[in-house]
């Protein structure tokens, strides 16, 4: 379960979605891609100025001077703080790595850094500037699985399919430390969320209009 500072801060992602409309004319949403050893970024403006994200440099979690255990380094603290200020964001969206619908060793990692975060700084994430946890498509559906009347399924009892750059052990899936740069992955999972949220004029390169299902 999360930390209840941590999940004071977590919200719907339509949420996020709503904080951006009433600040687009001053502010953007941040996308955070978080692996082993370093943490992908990337931002965009409301989607009605455009729509596209722009992926930054990707920054090391940990340095030489910080011990792993501390989660996020003191640096890094500081160059998040510095994009934040920078960049007017108001929330974020972070990648929630699953796995065929399952959460592994990966997902437990992004908690692990965003507890750390969070209990660190009170300016890059808190209850004034927010986070969701988004599904990109590329790692697995979030479908629900039919059970029995034990809530039994078959398909807990699978192993999940392979695909290139995963390793399995008998706890959990993880992802192996990625040779592209996870920065890419942030801003992807920023253009999946705008194109959830927002009508895009295909012509115009901007939305026109929010979607419906962005309220729910």
């Amino acid at each position: 379960m999360l930390a209840t500072k941590l999940s004071s801060a977590l919200v719907a992602p339509s949420k996020v979605a709503n904080t951006l409309d009433w600040r687009k004319a001053f502010g953007a949403v941040m996308g955070i891609d978080v692996t082993r050893d370093r943490i992908g970024l990337a931002i965009v403006e409301h989607p009605e100025h455009i729509c596209e994200s722009v992926p930054l440099k990707s920054i090391p979690l940990h340095d030489t001077a910080d011990m792993k255990k501390a989660g996020i380094s003191k640096s890094a603290l500081s160059e998040l703080e510095a994009i934040i200020k920078h960049h007017h964001v108001c929330a974020s969206v972070v990648n929630w790595p699953v796995h065929n619908g399952r959460m592994g060793e990966d997902c437990g990692k992004v908690l692990h850094v965003l507890d750390a975060v969070i209990n660190r700084s009170n300016s890059i994430i808190s209850r004034k500037r927010p986070f969701t946890l988004w599904g990109s498509s590329a790692n697995g559906s979030f479908a629900s699985f039919p059970t029995d009347s034990w809530g039994r399924s078959v398909e807990f009892a699978r192993a999940p399919v392979y695909t290139p750059g995963m390793s399995f052990s008998s706890k959990s899936v993880s992802r192996q430390e990625p040779s592209y740069d996870p920065s890419l992955v942030a801003a992807s999972v920023l253009d999946e969320w705008v194109e959830k949220h927002w009508q895009i004029d295909s012509k115009l390169g901007i939305a026109t209009a929010p979607k419906l299902t962005s309220k729910n």
